[in-house]
């Protein structure tokens, strides 16, 4: 199963108990033959993190907040207004784009502060974004797909207004398809916490019960296999992270009707990747200390009793540019994993699993 888990246009995040798609644009011990092979490259919006204990898991602070965003919502908007943004999200073909400058990493981290008090605190803005041109220095023009943002920074009441923007957005829409059949699934929601759970505890020595955790049943890959995506983050995590914290989150992708785990990544949004130039990519391609590193990963923390009849590093050029080096590991019945490992000290990124 190839996944992507970067979405061009967009930011996917868990917020207020759902995974919501953001309108605000931002323009990232065995014996085997080291191969280098062409797989799948797996890659995160934001960078990954390093295991060991060096960075203390943050409690959720309790109780959490209700979001009262949906309701808020619902008795803010006529059915006028409804449809007029219902029939641009469903319009063939939408790909919004930005008119002049791209947003600052300064104004990304503020918006994260704010987006945390628009979910639990109830900030909201003075007035809804504008949807058509001539009306403001910040506005979405539904006609033509565009936002358009000032070359000064950006006011809170506008980072507001964009926030509030996607919140409708995807208010809509998923008011829309609420009569969309149910997915198929053995796995409930509180198997795939638990399984979820387990894996990272497994790979990463966490305890995500210390985290808030949500989870997302959607058809995910090509083959539009229905999965959980399991999130666990510390409560603000949006908020932390635009406050340059340092802090751990855990994704995992769980096959919805065998209750395999597919990818455990863990992630960490302040560490800097270091690209493997030619010269180091020459001595990685010689060092089987990386195969080594992915089987005792595999073999002693994943616990996989199956035996390995092949080991490679895969998609090298792309990888060498991300920092990362993804060893395969061939199982005996045709099963693999891909161990994904920051360079230089090999710690593990994330663990994807693809069965036969």
């Amino acid at each position: 199963m190839n996944k992507k888990k970067m979405y061009a246009g967009a930011v996917v995040l868990f917020s207020g108990g759902v995974l919501t798609l953001s309108a605000f644009l931002v323009p990232g011990i065995v014996n085997s033959e080291v191969i280098a092979g062409n797989g799948p490259a797996v890659q995160a919006k934001l960078q990954p993190a390093a295991g060991g204990s060096a960075i203390p898991v943050l409690k959720v602070e309790a109780p959490a907040p209700v979001s009262t965003v949906t309701a808020d919502l619902l008795k803010d908007m006529s059915e006028a207004q409804i449809q007029q943004i219902y029939d641009y999200v469903n319009q063939p073909g939408l790909e919004p784009g930005i008119s002049g400058r791209e947003i600052t990493e300064a104004e990304v981290n503020r918006r994260l502060v704010l987006e945390d008090r628009y979910v639990y605190e109830g900030l909201r803005p003075e007035q809804p974004l504008p949807l058509n041109a001539g009306q403001a220095e910040v506005y979405v023009d539904l006609a033509t797909h565009t936002y358009t943002y000032p070359e000064r920074t950006m006011t809170d009441e506008e980072l507001l207004q964009l926030i509030d923007w996607s919140y409708r957005l995807n208010y809509i829409a998923a008011r829309h398809n609420v009569t969309a059949p149910p997915l198929a699934q053995d796995i409930s929601e509180a198997e795939a916490k638990s399984l979820a759970a387990e894996s990272v505890n497994k790979l990463f020595g966490a305890d995500v019960s210390k985290l808030e955790t949500k989870a997302v049943l959607a058809e995910l890959g090509p083959d539009k296999q229905p999965s959980w995506t399991v999130h666990s983050a510390p409560y603000k995590a949006g908020t932390l992270r635009g406050q340059g914290k340092e802090f751990r989150e855990y994704h995992v992708i769980i096959d919805a009707g065998t209750g395999d785990v597919l990818d455990t990544t863990v992630i960490n949004g302040t560490l800097k990747r270091t690209p493997i130039d030619a010269a180091a990519a020459g001595g990685i391609g010689k060092d089987a200390g990386w195969i080594h590193k992915a089987t005792q990963i595999v073999m002693n923390k994943q616990g996989e009793k199956r035996a390995i009849v092949k080991a490679s590093l895969t998609d090298t050029e792309v990888n060498n540019k991300r920092g990362m080096v993804a060893v395969k590991l061939l199982l005996e019945d045709g099963s693999s994993y891909t161990a994904e490992l920051r360079y230089p000290d090999q710690t593990l990124r994330c663990l994807i699993y693809e069965p036969k």
